[in-house]
């Protein structure tokens, strides 16, 4: 692919000169999505060249030299320019995909200087891909079934909209194309048939209709119109016989102009009359979605279209009002925070997020949810990971895989916004938590809307849980329910859940006071599956990680597990760092045993200000006399006590960890 880091707007440069000077290190997420509606839905294309160019992008010598010349930007900044390669993470649809507006197309996080600067190519390829494919599909739409070949060569606005018109029309069902350096590019089957010039070069009809048969006799569509269309028709039917005797059959006829519907029927009646009945029947001139629909209604017998102008400039709607904002900013060792913009009509919605599509039991497109990130919505989630540090982790798709893959969507598509004239709007819900995030940042931009809450598990490990186990809490095992309803909740809820793990080697100076257990690499050591998520991170109390790796650590993994070899979790050098890095509003601990490891850990906890709940159906004490009197110690102290129903009906509509 062609490099085109110049192909931007100057203000990308100029704000990405700034942000070097004063948030060179700044995180950020920008959302690409469609802001108003304009059609009944819209095709997402050009995902994947927008991918290739991200791959791409570096800026030449000439073009440092030549915005050198501007004399606009710092040299310390053009030489940051230069040694420029995109590394940030894309999350987006897989084209070719049915979208509505407000739902995100691309999500892409990392440096804010990367970024921004990328934002008027993303816009300009996904908006004219997206523009052509959704006009495009609804021309397919319309032919119901028939034909649809793109003849736009001619009128689209230049060579890229040419080739553009040419392959997301294929993508999304048109057979062919007539533009030959689209076939050659993409693969794409060509087709044509012949010029009224042709015709009128020749002094007889017929004899132009003979010279291209002789030349091209299987491949023979005669335009019948230049003239007088019944008398076209006549004459090609003598050649139709002609060929027939040569053992070959004339492909088609083609009606360019004129009353189509009433040619066509009468084409269609002379050629089966003369037992051409595999005669095919092709219409152009300046058709659409609405004229070819308007055609079929009145049961013009027509087997193909060719669609040239309005079909390959979108002459109705001719671009997609799609836009690139900001959603979340991180700097300075904060956490992300999400961000709005709130002008009147272009209001967008905050923070990382999420489409779900709801299918119905047959499979057909019920409604869809634009959520948070990590919220737990049943639907399709519709954003997948095209890019992680710069580089695709996936191989793109062909042209053939992605026309297959959107034919099974459109069938998935309302039958009312088929129409072409559709009155109904495809259900696009806000989720309850974006819409409370929404809500809240009108009035606090700077500030959550909601606490943050961490799990806190400790030790649920076999030794403990399970009867067999060394050093087996009593009764314990009636907890592994709840353990488990908190485990999934904290998954489905993006609640990061810190969990402590003893860890012992084999003569290792606590089995003086206890009996041997939680053997590194022993079966008892392990965790019980009710508590351990498929993805976590294990930090060793032998190694002492930076504040930063902390904080990327506590993002990016849902479960983060502190070994310890003593009672006390705040043994392991890395939990302060962590619980200062994270800094939740509010702690929920649980696990085994009351009187040991879980009151090391909550007097950890309440030393250093943190609001602790206790869960009392998802602990259990050696000793019930000691656990009431740590229960009334700690309520002096002000902990607090729930149980597990009561954590889940709590938590449930509210978003913990916005980020």
């Amino acid at each position: 692919m062609n490099n085109k880091a110049l192909l931007v707007d100057l203000y990308e440069l100029t704000m990405a000169q700034v942000y070097f000077k004063y948030k060179r290190n700044a995180s950020a997420t920008f959302d690409l999505f469609i802001r108003s509606p304009r059609r009944p839905f819209y095709v997402a294309c050009g995902i994947d060249e927008a991918i290739g160019y991200l791959e791409n992008a570096r800026f030449t010598r000439e073009d440092i030299d030549y915005l050198k010349g501007l004399a606009l930007f710092e040299d310390d900044f053009l030489e940051y320019l230069q040694a420029f390669k995109f590394s940030a993470q894309v999350w987006g649809l897989e084209e070719p995909e049915i979208v509505f507006p407000q739902e995100p197309i691309l999500r892409v996080s990392g440096n804010l200087i990367e970024i921004q600067i990328v934002e008027s190519l993303l816009l300009n390829t996904v908006n004219l891909a997206t523009t052509l494919a959704s006009k495009a599909a609804r021309v397919v739409l319309a032919a119901q079934g028939r034909g649809v070949y793109d003849f736009s060569l001619r009128r689209a606005q230049g060579e890229s909209a040419a080739l553009a018109a040419a392959k997301y029309s294929y993508v999304v069902g048109a057979k062919g194309t007539s533009n030959v350096y689209a076939g050659f590019l993409y693969k794409i089957p060509v087709v044509g048939t012949m010029a009224h010039s042709f015709i009128m070069s020749f002094e007889r009809e017929i004899e132009s209709f003979l010279a291209f048969a002789q030349q091209f006799p299987a491949k023979s569509t005669l335009l019948v119109d230049t003239y007088d269309v019944k008398k076209g028709i006549t004459s090609a039917i003598q050649v139709a016989k002609f060929l027939r005797k040569r053992g070959c059959e004339l492909l088609g006829i083609r009606l360019d102009s004129g009353a189509l519907a009433e040619d066509a029927k009468h084409a269609r009646e002379v050629l089966d009359r003369e037992g051409l009945i595999d005669t095919l029947i092709f219409a152009s001139g300046n058709l659409d979605e609405y004229k070819i629909e308007k055609l079929i209604k009145e049961k013009a017998p027509v087997d193909a279209y060719g669609v040239g102008t309005n079909m390959g400039c979108s002459s109705d709607v001719p671009f997609t009002d799609v836009i690139y904002k900001l959603v979340e900013i991180k700097e300075r060792g904060r956490d992300f925070i999400p961000t709005m913009k709130l002008s009147k009509g272009k209001t967008t919605l905050p923070s990382r997020k999420q489409v779900f599509r709801v299918l119905n039991k047959k499979g057909a497109m019920e409604k869809d949810y634009i959520g948070l990130d990590r919220e737990g919505i049943n639907g399709k989630k519709l954003l997948k990971k095209l890019m992680d540090k710069g580089r695709r982790p996936y191989k793109e798709k062909t042209l053939d895989e992605k026309r297959k893959i959107f034919a099974q969507k459109l069938k998935a598509l309302p039958s009312v916004l088929r129409k072409m004239k559709a009155d109904h709007n495809y259900p696009v819900r806000i989720s309850k938590k974006l819409s409370a995030l929404a809500d809240g940042l009108k009035g606090q931009m700077q500030e959550r809307i909601s606490p943050k809450v961490v799990f806190i598990d400790i030790d649920t490990q076999y030794d403990f849980l399970n009867k067999g186990g060394s050093l087996y809490v009593k009764g314990s095992e009636h907890t592994l329910k709840n353990l488990k309803k908190l485990t999934d909740f904290a998954k489905q809820n993006a609640i990061l859940i810190i969990s402590s793990q003893d860890t012992h080697k084999a003569d290792d100076p606590e089995f003086k006071q206890f009996p041997p257990h939680c053997t590194q690499g022993s079966k008892g050591y392990q965790k019980i599956k009710e508590t351990l998520l498929d993805k976590h991170t294990v930090l060793t109390f032998k190694k002492i990680c930076s504040p930063q790796e902390l904080r990327t650590i506590s993002r990016v993994c849902p479960q983060i597990i502190l070994e310890k070899n003593n009672l006390n979790v705040f043994s392991n050098p890395n939990t302060i760092n962590l619980l200062e890095a994270v800094f939740p509003d509010k702690i929920y601990v649980y696990g085994v045993a009351t009187e040991y490891c879980i009151r090391e850990a909550v007097e950890g906890l309440l030393k250093m200000g943190f609001e602790v709940v206790l869960i009392e159906d998802a602990i259990k004490e050696i000793s019930g006399k000691e656990k009431e009197r740590l229960f009334s110690l700690w309520k002096k102290r002000g902990l607090h006590f729930t149980t597990t129903q009561r954590v889940l009906s709590e938590l449930v509509h509210v978003h913990t960890q916005v980020s």
